[in-house]
């Protein structure tokens, strides 16, 4: 513990994005060629410092970085002006913090080898998209329709039995349909399930996973056309309604599968009608019902990021600006994973992150300490009570005329 005494939290979490390391991820020559102040490394340290204490904008960053000391200390610089915050995010390139992103990435993975999986079936893909709505005037570079501007983030996660954890993520203008990015996000993996909504319906793509044997469970879109082959008993009692092997398509238009797949048609948590296609026929119905329904975990987290780091608003108008914002909040979220893998801590994320906003620049073993600090509560909680065993007293004492104080206005069962 002497170690942490005189490490602090901060350069704990940053360790395993030092300079060193930093400069030779994104391997690019005279990035900071004449620059002696403000390095990309110290815009990327400041910009996590940001995304953990949600700072509201450019003025309000660099009027924290001049007030705090210990921001001043660990970064070796005494202040820094908004507009120089500006110009810096908008001259870096965000593929170099996409680069980062990627790293971190292997790091988690790397240490949740042990980590248990869902349902014993590898690795649980999960792919979908989240919109983030933007001023037309701002942004013109980002028209999604005619009044609305707007950047959308695809995502793959894997998600296992403690934790969601993303893998890969393209940054894109809204206009661009999901389903044009399947190429980027599937992997060609046959130990790995990829689960999809049906804005990725793609057939085309169907079948070339089908070809490498990989698997996928998805929802089909309403009007698509299917051609029934064969068909099984249903399984009402576990919300199994369909079981058939199908082909979609039209062979007229060119759009029919060359690969038939299953159809199952079941209910949500929510008890709504769903229908689902998959190559997966070696597992029963109910199991891909059951596992379809873990798609909710990538929603959750799109909630947490829009909620716990800087994400819906932005400090920059360019698009190199609002592209590196969102990549140094994918990678302050990894950070903060691999900080809570380290440390094996396992309660919520949330509450690693809202120890880091309190103790950012203190001890690491006071970070700790308050991360691992047990309840003081004394109180055991409210106490269970058996009604039935204390209506059959009551049946009892009253059959045997003991009834004399069920009429006194003090007794309380409860208190007998």
């Amino acid at each position: 513990m002497d170690n942490y005494t005189t490490h602090s939290t901060i350069n704990e979490l940053l360790n395993v994005l030092s300079e060193e390391k930093f400069l030779k991820i994104i391997n690019v020559s005279n990035l900071d060629h004449y620059i002696k102040k403000f390095t990309a490394y110290h815009f990327l340290q400041l910009f996590i410092i940001a995304q953990l204490n949600e700072s509201e904008s450019l003025r309000a960053l660099s009027k924290q970085m001049k007030d705090t000391k210990e921001i001043q200390t660990f970064m070796n610089i005494e202040s820094i002006s908004a507009s120089q915050l500006s110009r810096k995010q908008s001259a870096l390139s965000p593929e170099l913090f996409e680069k980062l992103f990627h790293y971190l990435v292997l790091e988690v993975q790397a240490r949740m080898k042990n980590k248990a999986m869902i349902r014993d079936v590898g690795k649980l893909l999960v792919i979908d998209s989240s919109t983030i709505s933007m001023s037309l005037s701002q942004y013109p570079w980002a028209t999604f329709r005619k009044t609305k501007a707007g950047v959308r983030i695809h995502l793959k996660v894997v998600v296992t039995k403690e934790c969601t954890i993303p893998e890969k993520a393209v940054l894109l203008p809204a206009k661009h349909a999901d389903r044009t990015q399947m190429d980027q996000l599937i992997d060609i993996d046959s130990h790995a399930i990829h689960l999809f909504d049906r804005g990725y319906n793609d057939y085309k793509q169907f079948d070339r996973l089908c070809l490498a044997d990989v698997p996928f469970i998805t929802r089909i879109k309403k009007n698509a056309e299917i051609e029934v082959l064969s068909e099984q008993v249903p399984d009402v009692e576990n919300n199994i309604f369909l079981d058939q092997e199908v082909y979609l398509g039209n062979r007229q238009n060119g759009t029919k599968m060359t690969h038939s797949l299953r159809l199952i048609k079941t209910k949500d948590s929510e008890e709504n009608v769903v229908i689902l296609i998959t190559n997966c026929f070696d597992m029963s119905a109910k199991e891909i019902g059951d596992l379809y329904r873990y798609r909710w975990k990538i929603e959750t987290f799109f909630k947490w990021m829009k909620q716990h780091l800087k994400l819906k608003t932005f400090y920059g108008k360019s698009k190199n600006a609002v592209f590196t914002q969102i990549w140094i909040a994918l990678i302050t979220y990894c950070l903060q994973v691999l900080l809570q893998l380290k440390f094996n801590h396992e309660a919520s994320l949330l509450e690693v992150s809202r120890t880091l906003h309190n103790l950012l620049f203190k001890p690491l073993d006071e970070f700790l300490r308050c991360l691992f600090r047990k309840p003081t509560r004394r109180s055991k909680g409210r106490k269970s009570y058996n009604w039935e065993e204390e209506f059959q007293l009551i049946a009892n004492q009253y059959e045997r005329g003991e009834i004399e104080h069920l009429n006194e206005l003090t007794y309380d069962p409860i208190f007998i």
